[in-house]
């Protein structure tokens, strides 16, 4: 089977929690000669990773994207098979600061530096007045989740891939909304060089 390879990203989101959208297609494709579309197996490994709730509007807003460009569900022996595959991975980032200028009249931590573990992203940024240091500084560090969600369609009949979507970003820990994960999907669907159908 061939397949489109887009290098799923490990983005560094200390100071930005949004995500990111990626997408491509195979552009030997005809995507006009597409009538109808089904959903392969579900991976029950994504069933550790999304919450029922979530499971359900992620494969409503898949079927409402592909129903609106004209293509229609068939359960069996679809042109287009759409596979939905999930990772979610923790990741750590540490942030260190110095407080020994506090002894002095007017002056507060002025140096802060912030490295991510995995990602190879480091930072630093100086406010005010600073000198190199010898004094200890405090460290801190915060564990967050990233997500990765990866569509895939597939030709049924040539056995071969022919778009492919990459949504990756930090999962907060309160439970997505059924409309953010439609504006997501959304989103990432823009992708597919197939315009909806307008009403």
């Amino acid at each position: 089977m061939k397949y489109i390879l887009i290098p799923i990203l490990v983005f560094s989101l200390m100071s930005c929690s949004s995500w990111k959208f990626l997408g491509e297609y195979d552009k030997e494709a005809d995507f006009s000669t597409y009538k109808t579309f089904g959903l392969l197996n579900w991976n029950p490994a994504n069933d550790k990773e999304i919450s029922p709730e979530t499971k359900k509007s992620l494969l409503s807003s898949i079927r409402d994207e592909l129903e609106s460009r004209g293509y229609t569900y068939k359960e069996h022996g679809a042109d287009l098979q759409v596979s939905v595959f999930i990772i979610v991975n923790e990741e750590t980032s540490f942030s260190a600061y110095s407080n020994h200028y506090s002894g002095y009249h007017g002056y507060g931590a002025v140096v802060g530096v912030g490295v991510s573990v995995g990602t190879g992203g480091a930072g630093a940024g100086v406010i005010g007045y600073g000198v190199p240091s010898p004094y200890p500084y405090t460290t801190a560090n915060h564990n967050y989740h990233v997500g990765t969600l990866i569509i895939d369609l597939l030709d049924h009949h040539k056995k071969k891939q022919v778009w492919q979507g990459v949504a990756s970003g930090k999962i907060g820990k309160e439970q997505a909304s059924d409309k953010n994960i439609r504006r997501d999907i959304g989103r990432l669907f823009k992708s597919l060089p197939v315009e909806k159908i307008k009403k």
